[in-house]
């Protein structure tokens, strides 16, 4: 394939302010790293934070965003030759990858949980663009694959842009069930939040056979969505706004004993707070989404005198990955996941793409590139 010497992406130079078009270098990938030219990618609200500089350390400026994203391989370095899966590649392979994470540390090989890894090479979406191999967020037209990521082929029967939006929130949410330790088809399940995140938590548990799913959240949009998919329940936070109002109408559904398994997924430290507040006795709670760096007025005793059992979960390795992949290719015609992609826009139309989920006026925007 013919490959070009520069291409453009989208850059963060100063927090808040507009995204540049820069003409980067493409680099030759060292051996086991991969070239992909990018298909879609979409925006996380981990982008906005960043942008809005709420990501510490995290973050070195200038930075390309965005860590969803997918693309075909363009180039493949010295000793690649399958995937994670053990599928042969090749150039042209549609492919989505996750972090870097090093393969050698504790996390990585004793603990068997490497998104603890502290040697992760680099963090796609993060920056800097300006240092070697710099191509490493999606809003950029190719992306450097490092040796230490696992890649997974991805299904070309599915929208490119659902398969990046993918690769954040449905590959956290297959980690995150994975921790839980599934669904029981007698169980009641509570999602807070009903964005990307949430969406996708309850076409798994959906899936799962959980007995009833009950999403709360906001937008209108958004829990219009998941009623379309098969949410039993769902409660608009904007016009349910007490607190014991939802807990009632949560306890109703649920025979007066509250939700069997309770999945936040919404950010805010008051989503965690309320989840314990609306959980039943010996009631699993699984944190997913929380960003919040304010402490939560939670007692401990709230956990052991109830008898709750609490599991939090980040990021994803290759293995969630590939099961993310196998979790769209056989749902994509029982779920309308196109749904997800609320705008579609140019390269050069990042900053308002990222304004657009900042503002919430968006479920889960994408940058296409043709």
């Amino acid at each position: 394939m013919s490959i070009p010497k520069t291409c453009r992406a989208a850059v963060i130079t100063e927090f808040h302010k507009p995204l540049e078009i820069w003409e980067l270098p493409v680099p030759d990938p060292e051996p086991g790293a991969m070239l992909v030219k990018t298909e879609a990618t979409t925006v996380c609200g981990t982008d906005v934070h960043l942008w809005h500089g709420r990501m510490g350390a995290y973050v070195q400026l200038p930075a390309i965003p965005s860590h969803e994203m997918t693309g075909r391989i363009v180039k493949m370095g010295k000793g690649v030759t399958h995937d994670a899966s053990e599928q042969p590649l090749r150039e042209g392979d549609r492919i989505v990858w996750p972090q870097a994470w090093c393969g050698n540390c504790y996390s990585c090989t004793i603990d068997l949980q490497p998104t603890l890894c502290k040697r992760v090479r680099s963090l796609y979406g993060f920056g800097p663009a300006n240092k070697g191999p710099g191509l490493t967020g999606g809003f950029g037209e190719y992306v450097y694959v490092y040796p230490e990521c696992r890649a997974v082929k991805a299904p070309e029967e599915v929208d490119p842009a659902v398969i990046a939006s993918a690769t954040c929130a449905l590959r956290t949410v297959v980690h995150a069930y994975d921790r839980l330790g599934g669904l029981g088809i007698q169980e009641n399940v509570l999602i807070l939040g009903s964005g990307p995140i949430g969406l996708y938590a309850l076409a798994m548990a959906i899936v799962s056979g959980a007995a009833q799913t009950i999403v709360i959240g906001a937008p209108k949009a958004r829990l219009d969505l998941a009623t379309k998919w098969g949410a039993d329940h769902v409660i608009d936070m904007d016009k349910v706004k007490s607190m014991a109002e939802r807990k009632e109408m949560v306890w109703q559904w649920t025979n007066g004993r509250g939700p069997d398994v309770v999945i936040e997924c919404a950010g805010p430290k008051q989503a965690f707070e309320d989840g314990f507040n609306l959980s039943r006795d010996g009631a699993r709670y699984l944190v997913i989404g929380q960003t919040d760096s304010a402490p939560s007025a939670i007692s401990a005793s709230r956990i052991n005198l109830r008898q709750v059992s609490v599991s939090g979960s980040f990021s994803a390795t290759a293995r969630h990955y590939y099961k993310a992949m196998r979790f769209l290719q056989n749902n994509h015609k029982r779920f309308s996941f196109h749904d997800l992609i609320s705008n579609r826009y140019k390269l050069e139309q990042a900053t308002e793409a990222m304004e657009a989920q900042a503002s919430y006026r968006e479920i889960k925007p994408a940058i296409i590139y043709q």
